[in-house]
């Protein structure tokens, strides 16, 4: 193997390794939340009740957007440098963006951890009142930067030496570009709430812009990544690379004039907030409608086993995704329908992303520790997240309101028991597949290098693609 090719697999195993470790993070986490609910033992944990709300930030930021981030980091320099048979534009670059993401990511997890400030619970990105939270979110916001920066020159480099882009690498560029646009609404957010010299800055509306094209981001990434599932696990792509090209453009469509809303409304006004909605209302569905059912004909037609992790993750997330679309049909109001919707469509992205490590690892000549365990977790995980969105879509008909807790959720009636309960066994059973995902992937990473004939025969099929 080229050193070339042996730096840039050190490179991508890097990312890998910080996709696993966010999400060790977020299932501590989850564990914590759990600890901050329960009498006596409550009253020990860091800043006592109030825990909980640090807790959350930790577990949602880790678990939706750095782990999201992270993976996508690892798509980016694999789809712009393995699968072109292409060199980083820079591989200082790339492990400085690697480092740099790292330390942001380890920042925020022990910031949360010892609770070194409370809870502010907003929209996206929550936050902790903390110096050194802040810190390692603005160092994990450059290092996704500056690999975007290496992805974006590396793929210009292939384009001037004559290289056609794969629908994947297209699709994982697309999703950058997202990235990129909003990183650009948090910047002039924060500008447009500066100049208000408000005492408190209004997080909701700084994260609210940028927030809605992260989704937008985190669709474009599962897509590509079932594109990337099916022409791995069914030898096929579900769409033509022209088409599937033209409907990543269609995404892209609705991302760039996101910019534009800061200009066009004022940011306290409710415009500004109804005209991010609706980008992603009418941005979003369309082109996943049309993937989501291209790629079930084509798994429907030639499947694999539905033991097999890749082939299961790949229907399950679709199906998941699905489930949370027509949750959102059924919205009226602020109830705990909206995070039953977004849990499965957050939950269908986790989902294709860990079908993709495990179809992925062999690649890197690593055996999975257990393939039993592998068959088993997105089972299990997925039976989670549907329990858990059941559980809170059967509280907001009820009328429980969401982000409301304890005694303020008011449950004084047995639907919203029944529906809070469900939900409750389902955030276990989720936790479950999460963590055994987790441990699966550690033991993965940190077992010796597998000489196995499938390991091989892998890696040639990443490598040709």
């Amino acid at each position: 193997m080229d050193a070339y090719r042996k730096e840039t697999d050190k490179l991508l195993y890097g990312w890998l390794w910080l996709a696993v470790f966010s999400l060790v993070f977020a299932g501590i986490f989850a564990f914590m939340v759990a600890m901050a609910r329960t009498p006596v033992i409550e009253d020990f944990l860091p800043l006592g009740r109030d825990y909980i709300y640090v807790a959350l930030v930790g577990h949602v930021d880790m678990a939706v957007v750095i782990w999201f981030l992270a993976f996508e980091g690892f798509l980016w320099a694999l789809t712009s440098t393995r699968d072109l048979d292409e060199r980083p534009f820079s591989a200082p670059l790339g492990w400085a963006a690697l480092l740099v993401s790292f330390a942001g990511m380890f920042l925020v997890g022990f910031s949360a951890l010892f609770g070194a400030g409370k809870g502010i619970i907003v929209n996206y990105v929550p936050l902790l009142s903390s110096t050194y939270f802040y810190a390692g979110l603005l160092l994990f916001a450059l290092g996704i930067t500056l690999n975007l920066i290496n992805t974006f020159a590396t793929l210009i480099k292939a384009k001037l030496n004559g290289k056609t882009l794969p629908a994947v690498t297209f699709g994982m560029a697309c999703s950058g570009v997202a990235v990129a646009v909003a990183f650009v609404c948090f910047g002039l957010a924060g500008l447009r709430l500066s100049a208000l010299a408000a005492p408190i800055w209004d997080y909701e509306r700084f994260f609210w812009g940028g927030g809605h094209m992260l989704q937008f981001a985190n669709t474009i990434a599962m897509a590509a990544a079932w594109i990337y599932l099916a022409r791995l696990v069914l030898l096929r792509e579900p769409l033509s690379a022209g088409t599937s090209k033209a409907l990543f453009i269609v995404y892209i469509l609705f991302v760039l004039p996101a910019p534009f809303i800061h200009f066009l409304q004022d940011i306290n006004s409710p415009g500004y907030k109804a005209g991010f909605t609706a980008l992603m209302q009418w941005g979003l569905g369309p082109s996943t409608a049309v993937f989501t059912l291209a790629t079930l004909g084509v798994a429907l037609k030639g499947g694999r086993s539905w033991k097999d992790p890749a082939f299961s993750s790949l229907m399950l997330s679709m199906l998941v995704f699905v489930l949370g679309g027509i949750i959102a049909l059924t919205i009226r109001g602020t109830n705990t329908k909206i995070p039953a919707h977004y849990h499965c469509v957050i939950g269908a992205v986790t989902i294709a992303f860990m079908g993709l490590f495990y179809e992925m690892v062999p690649a890197f000549k690593r055996a999975l520790w257990s393939r039993k365990m592998a068959s088993i977790q997105p089972w299990l995980y997925t039976l989670g997240i549907v329990l858990f969105a059941a559980g809170l879509f059967i509280a907001g008909e009820h009328g429980v309101a969401r982000k409301t807790y304890g005694a303020a959720q008011n449950l004084n009636s047995m639907g919203k028991i029944v529906g809070m309960s469900v939900m409750g066994i389902g955030g276990l059973v989720a936790i479950a597949g999460g963590m055994t995902f987790v441990l699966n992937a550690l033991l993965t990473l940190l077992g010796r290098p597998a000489e196995l004939e499938e390991a091989g025969e892998l890696t040639g099929q990443v490598s040709a693609r």
